[in-house]
């Protein structure tokens, strides 16, 4: 038996607690944990929750969650809401062991364009840049995942 496919590799390796740093550049930034929780077979529950600090300094408690989905070649990243899963992002690794795996999706929201670019570094790294254009939104943010226990 050879190695398993990268989404698979990929995917058993979030499991677990990280922490976050997220740069919104002129916006703020935020500091937090996510956790990636066994929701059903091939599913992970995702939820981030942290502080966002505004230009000017105010403070928010804030919140995100999503279902990461392990399909054949690939991870869908839904919305965690009730009814059938709605994508946000869909993750298509190479299949190169070398180098850090990347892979980046579109999502439109009405007029909004959600680009995601994600890297994973190592088994204990990983960021996603997100790029947001729209008629009311442009915007972009980073986010760098540290594995908890190796922070």
């Amino acid at each position: 038996m050879g190695e398993p496919p990268p989404e698979q590799r990929l995917f058993a390796g979030l499991a677990g607690d990280w922490t976050l740093t997220r740069d919104l550049p002129d916006n703020g930034s935020m500091t937090g944990t996510a956790r990636f929780r066994e929701f059903e077979p091939a599913v992970l529950h995702y939820r981030e929750d942290g502080t966002l600090v505004l230009p000017g300094g105010r403070s928010l408690e804030v919140y995100r969650e999503y279902h990461y989905r392990l399909e054949e070649g690939q991870i869908r990243i839904c919305f965690a809401e009730p009814g059938p899963p709605r994508t946000f992002h869909v993750l298509r690794l190479p299949g190169s062991h070398g180098a850090a795996d990347t892979a980046s999706d579109v999502h439109l929201c009405g007029d909004d364009v959600y680009t995601g670019e994600y890297s994973f570094v190592d088994e204990d790294q990983f960021s996603v840049r997100m790029r947001v254009r729209g008629p009311r939104k442009d915007y972009e943010s980073r986010t760098v995942y540290r594995r908890a226990d190796r922070a």
